[in-house]
């Protein structure tokens, strides 16, 4: 067997001649079809993570407002006199 080198490849590369098959208009309308059903397919994982996010967001304004109550100055002045006291 013969060794080529890439350059070899390269200019057999450039010799080769494209064939005469025009698929841009298949690929459009497969990608386009394709679009419409994705968009289908992932639907319901839009409505779980927008679901998600609002709870989540519950959870964080539930947990800020209990975090601002826990800091009060009576909690803090304890905080301060616990560490005096060791």
């Amino acid at each position: 067997m013969k060794k080529r080198t890439f350059n070899d490849l390269v200019l057999l590369a450039r010799q080769e001649l494209l064939p005469p098959v025009n698929v841009a208009d298949r690929v459009i309308a497969s990608l386009t079809g394709l679009g419409v059903q994705t968009a289908d397919v992932y639907r319901p994982y839009v409505w779980m993570g927008v679901a998600s996010a609002a709870i989540a967001a519950c959870i964080a304004i539930a947990a800020t407002v209990a975090w601002q109550g826990q800091a009060d100055s009576v909690s803090e002045m304890l905080t301060y006199i616990s560490w005096v006291a060791l």
